[in-house]
């Protein structure tokens, strides 16, 4: 072999070596960059369980309202985590267009590539942009001393009628639109505490009612059909609470992310560093 041909092969060599030294070392910072954030947003959680136990603990008021100062802490959550949604909307409007695009037949090849090689980099941004908003609503929670729990029951209640809606906007076709079966498992308990605490003490004749509408609310969300929470409306308790604040909620509604929004950590991990 020449001594040109050897440099040349050395050369090749170690370009390739370069190559992969580029790439091991962006899985490495990938890596790192991920699961750095990831801890830093599981500790800030875990606080939340520390100080008000887990989501399915939690037992809402007897009479079924919510509390005048408790819906307008969760209304400031709201407000804390809408730049964040509307930042996780961006993404799933990328994934929209990426697919509006790759069925457009009058769009040329060299443009489709172009825009698809765009909104492919902005799919790189989805757990950053997940995990800005679940670390957003977990310090919104902590200031506002909301647990989980308190959280997840008020957001069912006061979004009946847009979690009953999502199937018929945008984002239906997403998974991040729906409930989690986690998150309905973890709601049914919450309805169970509920019941609990009434069937075990006096009640008059709204308490019987109430009773009822848990045990119907409960058996639908166990029955398999998945339906949306309260989709045969809500306790006259509940809503009557809620009447006054309805429009400023509902302007507040984040479409396409809720799964997002009702995510929590897995019990056993530990991320104490």
């Amino acid at each position: 072999m020449s001594r040109n041909m050897t440099a040349t092969v050395s050369g090749a060599k170690k370009g390739r070596l370069v190559a992969l030294a580029m790439v091991a070392f962006l899985l490495v910072a990938g890596i790192y960059f991920l699961v750095a954030p990831t801890r830093e947003s599981k500790q800030l959680e875990q606080s939340l369980i520390d100080q008000f136990g887990w989501a399915n603990e939690y037992t809402p008021l007897l009479d079924g309202s919510v509390a005048a100062p408790r819906l307008a802490a969760f209304i400031r959550v709201r407000q804390a985590v809408q730049p964040a949604c509307l930042g996780f909307q961006g993404f799933l409007d990328d994934l929209i267009a990426l697919e509006e695009i790759e069925h457009d037949p009058d769009m040329a090849a060299t443009e489709k590539a172009s825009k698809g090689i765009e909104t492919f980099k902005s799919m790189f941004t989805m757990s950053s942009k997940m995990l800005a908003l679940v670390e957003t609503r977990n310090k919104a929670l902590l200031a506002e001393g909301m647990g989980l729990g308190e959280y997840f029951h008020i957001y069912m209640a006061a979004y009946s009628e847009q979690l009953a809606n999502e199937s018929n906007l945008q984002y239906a076709d997403m998974e991040e639109a729906h409930i989690s079966q986690r998150a309905r498992d973890e709601f049914s308990q919450i309805l169970g505490n509920h019941l609990h605490a009434l069937e075990g003490g006096d009640h008059d004749a709204s308490g019987g009612r109430l009773i009822a509408e848990l045990q119907k609310q409960i058996d639908d969300l166990n029955n398999g059909s998945h339906p949306p929470p309260w989709a045969s409306g809500l306790p006259d308790s509940t809503r009557k609470s809620l009447e006054e604040s309805k429009k400023q909620l509902a302007d507040l509604y984040c479409s396409g992310v809720v799964k997002i929004e009702l995510q929590q950590k897995n019990r056993g991990f530990n991320f104490d560093g």
